[in-house]
């Protein structure tokens, strides 16, 4: 047993300490080739009941640095509940913005609306190059006018982009609650980028990714995955690396940050996190599925060095832990949420446990805007 807690410990250490290297080092700006910045953006939203957010992401669409001329937005409506189509077509006439609004027919939702209100806005896309996102973001002004000039590099076909959390100014515990979220996303984030760094992409946000449109259908979108509701961006990730492993990048600076909301309660971030579990046994690449296996058996290791008074391991886990994360929280300017990394820490493990076991002997239904999906 202690020659795999060794292992298991020892290869974690070493993963954190590449992750240390590369925040610190190697997450710099993608090689720009040096001439004119072309390429045009088709902004593809697909939305369902976003009435109180899509203003803001409007807003910040209307406000970025690259021209209007420059890209266009495609708006996909998922049989929403509420005005958000009133309220978007409102914000669009007096925008300047090139726009278009779709309806996701019940027809054509299917298990999978998201992938399918992506799929149905690539073929009326105008542009070259797609950006997708969510209804309740908001973007930097500088993000796509930082990616039009990362797609000057022919190279680059994918570009996965940070994402972090809105402060809150609520109660004391909703405050303390968003904190938690912020750091553990972080944590996804920081994973992510330097998955990608290394050439081995495991994980991405659907709210913040662009691609080449060409490399899209060459991959044939969704293809394999389409009955799956969730994966809309890892499942498009790791098509496109298999096709062109020189050509998926981590933008993880703060010009290309997305901010969106964090999940009010517990039920949502239950129904959340079950929704991400759900979909980790239908990766077709190696890398992803040992990687998910690893992390699970690792928690669960930690779990038994917590019960067996064994603190070593666990005590360099939190030393290396707080470093990668203070590095990546930092960047983000979410200083304020450094004191409770700790904390976090804490119930890490035992939440790592309880969604893989969840994921694996429980039915894959979930409530995600007020419906039912598997």
């Amino acid at each position: 047993m202690n020659l795999i807690i060794d292992l298991l410990f020892g290869i974690y250490a070493i993963i954190l300490s590449a992750g240390i290297f590369i925040w610190l080092f190697r997450l710099r700006s993608i090689n720009i080739e040096n001439k004119e910045v072309t390429g045009s953006f088709s902004v593809i939203i697909p939305v369902r009941n976003e009435e109180k957010n899509i203003g803001r992401l409007l807003d910040s669409l209307m406000h970025q640095s690259i021209s209007k001329d420059n890209f266009e937005v495609i708006l996909v409506d998922d049989q929403s509940e509420d005005n958000t189509v009133a309220v978007a077509k409102n914000i669009f006439e007096n925008s300047g913005l090139s726009w278009r609004i779709l309806s996701l027919g019940p027809e054509e939702r299917g298990n999978a609306p998201k992938k399918n209100a992506v799929t149905k806005a690539i073929h009326y896309a105008r542009n070259e190059l797609i950006f997708c996102t969510d209804g309740d973001c908001e973007l930097p002004f500088d993000l796509l006018s930082e990616y039009q000039k990362i797609f000057t590099n022919p190279k680059v076909v994918f570009i996965s982009g940070a994402v972090s959390f809105f402060k809150v100014k609520n109660s004391f515990f909703r405050n303390i609650w968003n904190k938690i979220q912020t750091i553990e996303f972080a944590s996804l984030v920081a994973a992510g980028g330097t998955s990608i760094q290394l050439k081995r992409p495991n994980m991405c946000s659907g709210a913040n990714i662009a691609y080449r449109k060409a490399a899209f259908f060459q991959v044939k979108g969704y293809e394999g995955n389409e009955f799956l509701a969730s994966g809309d961006d890892e499942f498009l990730m790791h098509k496109i690396f298999q096709k062109f492993p020189d050509g998926v990048c981590f933008s993880g600076q703060n010009n290309t940050l997305v901010l969106t909301n964090d999940t009010e309660d517990i039920f949502e971030f239950y129904n959340q996190r079950k929704r991400w579990a759900s979909k980790w046994n239908y990766y077709k690449s190696w890398t992803p599925k040992i990687l998910a296996i690893y992390i699970f058996i690792l928690n669960l290791g930690s779990i038994y060095l917590l019960i067996s008074g064994l603190w070593f391991w666990l005590g360099l886990r939190a030393f290396l832990e707080i470093i990668f994360l203070g590095l990546v929280l930092v960047k983000f300017k979410k200083t304020d949420t450094l004191p409770f990394i700790p904390l976090v820490q804490i119930f890490y493990p035992f939440y790592v446990v309880f969604f893989g076991l969840r994921s694996l002997f429980s039915d894959k239904k979930y409530i995600w805007k007020n419906r039912e999906l598997s």
